[in-house]
């Protein structure tokens, strides 16, 4: 029998990228899911296998009538996932939406935790939190959870998670019963992530692109020298779920980089899907759009420590394979 067994387990986003991959871990562990959604990024589709085996509650999370609602049932454990997720074109373009929109739900399941006295929460923040200023060149030093202060996130989206996570160490000063686990996500990527242009990251708009149209050059922001980390959604699932086991010996768990610790050019993301595709696409640099993030990865040995040697094990490129034969699947059907 696992930790999981029999347990309540509330996720917001859960018909999302991260949530619908953990749903169904969790429903194989034993667990009784609660998935909320609005189904604005989250799709039916990403649940038709478990979509009999979970309670679907479709709402408003900005709501909190609808809060009120969902929280009224015996809850166990509170995963909270959804925000508003894209891509750096997004999150530039309507920076006041994004933090506005992101407060307002964070705020209120927070709130909505406390009051219906639930002691369990996990909180999904990002490694959008750290400042700039750390991540300023392609060779940029691997960032340590503890250097998020002094304060300076590139974008709206990091400074909505630094001070949703500060609500919620004050939640638990408040609260001593409440019991919470703070995972700051790092390049997490696989298959059902969003590939449209405007909201989607680099690697499913790029894989998107090679499969539907391959005459159409991938285009590349600055000049493809600057690096990322990524961490293949199965390893990000299984360090979230370890996790929220910890909370049993922590009041708090983190905040804790999840992520890979290794780095890959932006342009070689992009040669690597050319290859996988088997297709002559060319490759564009825009130098017109500006870029600040030079060089984003960042320290995981914390959660390896704290999480009983935690590591990522699946291979950035057998991730991109996966997600391209999935991606293929899915425009085929």
């Amino acid at each position: 029998m696992t930790y999981w067994h029999g347990k309540r387990v509330l996720i917001t986003g859960g018909a999302g990228f991260i949530g619908s991959s953990l749903s169904k871990r969790l429903i194989a562990a034993g667990g009784d899911v609660v998935i909320v959604d609005n189904l604005e990024r989250g799709h039916l589709e990403f649940i038709d296998d478990i979509r009999d085996q979970v309670d679907l509650r479709v709402g408003d999370l900005k709501d909190k009538a609808f809060c009120d609602q969902i929280f009224s049932s015996e809850i166990d454990i509170v995963i909270h996932l959804a925000s508003k997720v894209g891509g750096i074109g997004y999150y530039t373009s309507k920076p006041y939406e994004v933090i506005n929109e992101m407060l307002q739900i964070d705020s209120n399941i927070l709130e909505a935790v406390t009051t219906h006295g639930i002691d369990r929460y996990f909180y999904a923040s990002s490694a959008h939190v750290y400042p700039i200023e750390l991540q300023g060149t392609p060779d940029s030093v691997a960032i340590k959870e503890s250097q998020a202060y002094p304060a300076n996130p590139e974008l709206s989206y990091g400074w909505a998670k630094l001070i949703a996570e500060k609500q919620i160490e004050y939640a638990c000063k408040e609260n001593p019963e409440l019991r919470v686990a703070m995972a700051r996500y790092i390049g997490i990527f696989g298959p059902n992530q969003d590939y449209a242009l405007e909201t989607g990251s680099v690697i499913p708009v790029f894989t998107h692109r090679a499969i539907k149209h391959p005459a159409i050059p991938f285009s590349i922001w600055g000049t493809g020298e600057e690096t990322r980390s990524y961490c293949y959604i199965d390893d990000a699932v299984e360090c979230t779920m370890r996790m929220i086991e910890k909370m049993e010996d922590l009041q708090i768990v983190g905040p804790l980089n999840v992520g890979k610790q290794e780095r890959i050019r932006i342009k070689d993301i992009a040669a690597r899907i050319i290859e996988i595709s088997g297709k002559n696409i060319e490759i564009e640099f825009d130098r017109t759009k500006e870029t600040l993030i030079w060089g984003q990865w960042c320290d995981c040995t914390l959660a390896q420590e704290i999480l009983d040697g935690w590591t990522a094990q699946v291979t950035f490129e057998e991730g991109l394979q996966r997600v391209y034969d999935d991606l293929t699947k899915r425009i085929k059907n």
